[in-house]
């Protein structure tokens, strides 16, 4: 186990780290669609074509970034964090071409849009895995991990509740160009400095010289442990159902309720629960073990959403929806790298292999694909229903799509999940326990074999 602990200040740049990642795929898959929509006037189905077709070449792009970094020289600065850097600021680069791009010349909107929508996969890939792959590096302390897991998870609800109330509030109709500049703008900042200044403040104490680097066909072995396919199969299902309600929510709020900055009251009163739930899901995975937690979270939030049903247009509804899966939300969030973090551990323990990248491009392909995926449908079900840019009301079809978006999707989605991971996932908190003690015992005898190597010829002399 490491002997040096994580600081505070360590603890405060990771924060930030994590915080400059969100803007990217939040402000993506609840706003990029509605904004090539009916800003640009790209046809929906155009852009689910694009979403889809990005998504078949994350499978290609996400394995090869993941594998380069796993064998990219380990620096004086550390492993991942240089590429954490250099993928901040191609990515924020990327990030603003994707919107400005079309606005400058509409001529060739749907080219840019495509080139650009397409590259974003491969910048932010650099600066996702980066970021990912620093959890299970900074320390192999259980305790330590759940605490950082808790302030990536408290890192990304603040991101996603200042981009909610913040990004309503300055966009004001999201059917207009006026509000995208200041908000995009502002936050492609926010991209590069945060996920700069995070990766500067912290450290990596987690070296592991002594593993076998693998090759690119053998990569797809680490992706055949069951605990690394389990995972990533419930994170998917979840995941498409989240981002079906990212994409879909803009059109709620717009054609539903008739008004998009209930959102930024929605994203507020969600805060009262799920910063909560996210402070205290790490006492209580110590106790009950992550298994548990994780799919309490997954079975909550997924499945709260149904009561939305008894009136579609009850705001009250609504807000007592939305606390209950706050609740789900604040359990799922930390965990999910915290477990991956585990897996991680035991890709180690069973095949002496470091899979720091190889496990987080995989995250980062499910989390894309998954937004990819979660963006098409309610494109290609708009679309199919005859959905209208140029209406204010839309006809009653179209309204069914959306209402089904946000309301059922979701539902189905994050509970076929909870019946997966609680079959299949085999770390329990007893698993988990002896996974950990057997590598920190393996550590400590390389450690001590390569102090006597060392040592050895001098005591010889």
């Amino acid at each position: 186990m490491t002997k040096d602990p994580v600081k505070l200040r360590e603890k405060v740049a990771y924060f930030f780290a994590n915080f400059g990642n969100i803007p990217v795929m939040s402000l993506i898959n609840s706003y990029l669609l509605i904004f090539y929509t009916t800003v640009c006037g790209i046809d929906p189905a155009a852009c689910s074509v694009l979403f889809l077709l990005s998504r078949i070449m994350d499978a290609v792009t996400d394995s090869v970034t993941g594998f380069v970094l796993d064998h990219m020289p380990t620096s004086r600065m550390g492993h991942f964090r240089p590429t954490l850097i250099l993928g901040s600021l191609i990515c924020a680069i990327n990030f603003a071409l994707m919107w400005f791009g079309p606005l400058m010349f509409p001529a060739a909107k749907l080219v840019i849009a495509y080139v650009t929508y397409l590259l974003i996969g491969i910048t932010f890939d650099i600066m996702d895995i980066s970021l990912n792959s620093l959890l299970p590096v900074m320390t192999d302390n259980m305790k330590e991990r759940n605490s950082l897991s808790g302030i990536k998870g408290v890192a990304y609800m603040a991101g996603a509740v200042i981009i909610g109330v913040a990004a309503p509030l300055i966009l004001v109709d999201a059917n207009k160009v006026d509000g995208y500049i200041p908000l995009i703008t502002f936050f492609t900042l926010v991209i590069f400095l945060c996920s700069t200044l995070g990766a500067l403040g912290v450290k990596e104490r987690v070296r592991h010289a002594d593993k076998s680097t693998y090759t690119f066909r053998q990569m797809f072995t680490i992706f055949r442990q069951k605990p690394v396919y389990t995972t990533f199969a419930v994170i998917l299902l979840y995941t498409i159902g989240s981002n079906i309600v990212s994409a879909a929510n803009s059109f709620y709020y717009t054609y539903v309720l008739g008004d998009l900055t209930l959102s930024s009251i929605v994203t507020l009163v969600s805060l009262v629960t799920i910063l909560p739930a996210t402070l205290v899901v790490g006492s209580l995975a110590n106790r009950f073990g992550k298994k548990t937690m994780y799919g309490i979270g997954l079975a909550i939030a997924g499945a709260a959403g149904i009561f939305r049903l008894i009136d579609i247009h009850s705001v009250m509804i609504l807000m007592g929806v939305t606390l209950l899966s706050g609740i789900g939300s604040g359990f799922v969030s930390p965990l999910n790298y915290s477990i991956q973090a585990d897996n991680t551990d035991y890709v180690e323990l069973k095949l002496n292999q470091g899979a720091e990248g190889a496990i987080s491009a995989l995250s980062s392909f499910i989390s894309k694909f998954a937004a990819g995926i979660g963006g098409a449908i309610p494109g290609v079900l708009l679309s199919m229903a005859g959905f209208d840019e140029t209406l204010t009301v839309q006809t009653d079809p179209v309204i069914n799509v959306i209402v089904g978006c946000v309301v059922v999707a979701p539902a189905v989605f994050s509970l076929l999940g909870v019946a997966i991971f609680l079959k299949g996932y085999p770390l329990d908190k007893e698993a988990l326990e002896r996974q950990t003690t057997e590598l920190q015992v393996r550590r400590g005898e390389i450690a001590a074999a390569k102090v006597a190597a060392v040592e050895g010829p001098v005591d010889a002399a």
